[in-house]
């Protein structure tokens, strides 16, 4: 294994392979234990595989390389379940705010339907754009701490929050017309 962080550390591209076609699927299931979601458990391992890539001139792995990424697809897991609570809390926390406590069954097939709603509006940003935008609205990290994590300006961010913030209003613009609507009938 020491020969493979070697190997890795140099760009050897044919000992990443291997490393990715020995782990991959074992990773994908372990993964999955935690998500129970088969797309995002092999997300979890494809980006936790290119991170490694990214930041393979750095390693320093004190263990074997498979409990290494054993370690990162777990960390890597956790934060997706920690990210997707989150955005249910302040989904849930914003229709609280709206004074709408969904009593009757329509009212909690709405709620759900908004739910559903903003979870796929959220998922079709591009990735960068989604991810930087969740940092700056369920992380609630300034600009500054964002750019800073992700190596990129200050700017970008800014930009792809408004990005996210054209796309989304695109994408709800039903649900916060119909939630204007309520707010005036009230």
């Amino acid at each position: 294994m020491v020969d493979t962080i070697k190997a890795l550390r140099e760009g050897d591209h044919k000992a990443y392979e291997q490393l990715f076609d020995t782990c991959y699927d074992a990773l994908c299931r372990y993964a999955y234990s935690i998500l129970r979601d088969m797309d995002e458990a092999e997300d979890i391992v494809q980006k936790s595989f290119c991170k490694l890539w990214d930041q393979r001139e750095a390693l320093d792995i004190q263990s074997s390389i498979k409990s290494y990424m054993y370690r990162m697809v777990h960390n890597e897991s956790l934060n997706k379940v920690h990210q997707q609570k989150n955005r249910q809390e302040h989904n849930l926390n914003y229709i609280s705010a709206m004074n709408q406590t969904p009593d009757t069954v329509s009212e909690h097939m709405a709620a759900s339907e908004l739910q559903l709603a903003i979870d796929k509006a959220l998922d079709g940003l591009p990735t960068q754009c989604r991810k930087v935008f969740e940092m700056s609205r369920v992380q609630q990290l300034s600009y500054a701490e964002i750019a800073k994590e992700l190596g990129i300006s200050t700017n970008t961010v800014e930009n792809h929050v408004s990005k996210a913030l054209k796309l989304l209003r695109v994408d709800l613009k039903e649900f916060l017309t119909l939630c204007f609507l309520l707010q005036l009938l009230k």
